[in-house]
């Protein structure tokens, strides 16, 4: 039986010495040379360091190729069919669900595959990820959710990473307006498990649970890091509601505050919830604002940020990469919630 696409994407993403980045280069190797996933696969050394000279010669080629053979089939194939029998599936570039937005962004290590269930086609929906602290303020949660609702009412799916906080509260304020979420997870998605808090929404329909590492990853700061960058990628703005500074008084970055200094470096606008909002809270948000990012107000703040950035589209068509630094806090008057 012949493999599926699904399955030697799957096999790529167990490969190992392959991050996002080598990943991203064999991809757009395949495309321009007119090759296929199969193809690579059925390689030898040689045809593999000649067709993907970028991820190295010699004793590193070497090992890279070394990599496809030490694959244990009935292992990975194993790992595949539990995928499938809990619904989940392998998105990757060539099918339709697939995000093309991630593609500009793979040189910034945006993942080429992801492990998805749900609602796929929230993949390719006008998105708005909307971010903050763990531990936020009770202040700070009702502006997450005031501004979830908001973006959902307005048509956008939200984007965030079910960490506790302004993260979860970002998602279900979207679902209690009836709107849509990704769930972008930080380990792996066998690992997931739904909250409590999220019994009365139908995820199935409503929500895409993504996750970029291997199916039973668990937790880590690092994971969490690295899943900043697939959150920014998703999405067309990013929203800060509450970041604490950008290290803490024991030295640990915030990360949030990451988050949000990897939303510039990606070239994805990003927005500051005002300070003064937040009082002693709001102190990391002054200081993404100091790095490029656009203030807006606490109430009515997403309606700034989809202005903004239809203004964007509307003058250079990529409301990705061409976000006007300032501030649209005076937009609307510089009330708060």
């Amino acid at each position: 039986m012949t493999a599926s696409a699904e399955y030697l994407w799957y096999k790529l993403l167990r490969l190992e010495g392959f991050g996002p980045v080598s990943l991203g280069i064999l991809y757009r190797t395949i495309r321009e040379q007119a090759l296929t996933v199969r193809d690579v696969f059925e390689m030898d050394e040689a045809a593999f360091s000649a067709a993907f000279p970028e991820l190295g010669r010699g004793r590193l080629a070497s090992a890279r190729h070394a990599a496809f053979s030490a694959l244990e089939e009935d292992v990975v194939l194993r790992e595949y069919r539990e995928l499938q029998i809990n619904g989940v599936h392998v998105v990757h570039p060539d099918c339709g669900c697939y995000a093309a937005r991630l593609v500009a962004h793979f040189a910034h290590g945006a993942p080429v595959a992801l492990l998805c269930r749900g609602n796929l086609r929230l993949l390719t929906q006008p998105s708005v990820a909307i971010i903050g602290s763990r531990g936020a303020s009770h202040g700070g949660l009702e502006i997450a959710g005031g501004l979830a609702s908001d973006a959902a009412l307005l048509g956008y799916n939200v984007v965030s990473g079910y960490a506790k906080g302004v993260d979860t509260r970002a998602h279900l304020g979207a679902l209690e307006a009836g709107g849509t979420t990704s769930i972008v997870l930080s380990f792996g998605i066998l690992r997931f498990s739904k909250k409590r808090a999220f019994d009365p929404f139908p995820l199935e329909s409503a929500a895409v649970v993504v996750s970029q590492f291997l199916p039973y990853a668990n937790w880590s700061a690092g994971n969490a890091m690295t899943r900043n960058k697939l959150v920014c990628a998703l999405s067309q703005a990013v929203v800060v509601v509450e970041s604490r500074p950008r290290r803490d008084g024991r030295g640990r970055a915030s990360g949030t505050f990451d988050a949000g200094k990897v939303a510039l470096q990606m070239g994805v606008p990003l927005f500051v919830v005002t300070p003064s909002a937040l009082g002693t809270d709001g102190e990391g948000n002054g200081e993404l604002l100091l790095i490029g990012g656009i203030e807006i107000p606490a109430r009515h703040g997403m309606e700034a940020v989809l202005g903004h950035l239809q203004r964007v589209e509307g003058a250079s068509g990529d409301p990705v990469s061409n976000a006007k630094q300032g501030s649209l806090f005076d937009d609307l008057g510089g009330s708060s919630r």
